[in-house]
């Protein structure tokens, strides 16, 4: 019995030690997460800086009502990714529409913008996210000013395989984005990553071998900036900011 008691008391020593570490390292994990957000968000708009928090204080963080399409006030603090698994925050997809296999989306959105001494845009910045091969791909879209031309995209977390998918990382891919128009003179969603190399204002070069992780940008391009995500908003965001 006595034989048992000391690596007993170690083990629970042990334990100990782990928990106070975990209690305590916590608070500056949870700020590096939410610098790296920031980074994300930046590098997505074209802003390469060290000084992230000021750049950032110039970023109006709005929110819209995906059933109203319009803007709505509500805590800062929100996180559109934990109420998209809170069904009391969120919406099923009805899967005929779940085209970037999301299963249900959150019923309040998030929006990044910047704007002049006028109150007018000068770009936006918008949350995607979408299933590819091994996972869902969480990244920010950008606008410039007239909401359809792309300033850029960046990924802060997704599965997919390093030199295949995972080229969504690759800022020679990434560079191919910059330019490029998301909406067709009919307003349709246009824009796609092809399976070749891009040639049109709407195509974006394709990643080799990595057909669905292909797919699973296209579609969540096609979704969110289309008329079940931020399509409605985009459309009518200037006349919604001016009434803030």
């Amino acid at each position: 019995m006595n034989k048992l008691i000391i690596p007993l008391v170690v083990c629970i020593a042990c334990a100990i030690i782990v928990s106070i570490t975990a209690v305590t390292v916590r608070p500056d994990q949870n700020l590096n997460i939410a610098n790296e957000k920031k980074v994300k968000i930046l590098a997505a708009a074209g802003i390469q800086t060290d000084r992230v928090d000021e750049e950032f204080s110039k970023i109006k963080t709005l929110f819209v009502d995906f059933k109203t399409n319009k803007l709505v006030t509500i805590d800062p603090a929100y996180d559109h990714i934990k109420a998209a698994s809170n069904p009391e925050l969120s919406t099923l997809i009805p899967k005929g529409e779940d085209i970037a296999v999301l299963k249900r989306r959150e019923n309040i959105g998030t929006l990044y913008v910047w704007v002049d001494e006028k109150n007018s845009i000068e770009k936006l910045v918008l949350p995607i996210r979408g299933y590819g091969l091994w996972g869902t791909l969480y990244g920010y879209l950008s606008l410039d000013a007239d909401l359809n031309t792309v300033r850029g995209i960046e990924y802060y977390d997704h599965k997919e395989t390093p030199g295949l998918g995972g080229e969504v990382d690759n800022p020679n891919w990434k560079s191919d984005w910059y330019g490029k128009r998301v909406y067709n003179d009919n307003g349709s969603v246009a824009l796609y990553v092809t399976k070749g190399v891009s040639s049109t204002e709407y195509e974006i070069d394709g990643l080799s071998g990595a057909t669905l992780t292909t797919n699973g940008v296209s579609n969540m391009i096609k979704y969110w900036l289309g008329e079940n995500g931020y399509g409605p908003i985009i459309k009518n965001l200037n006349k919604e900011i001016e009434k803030i």
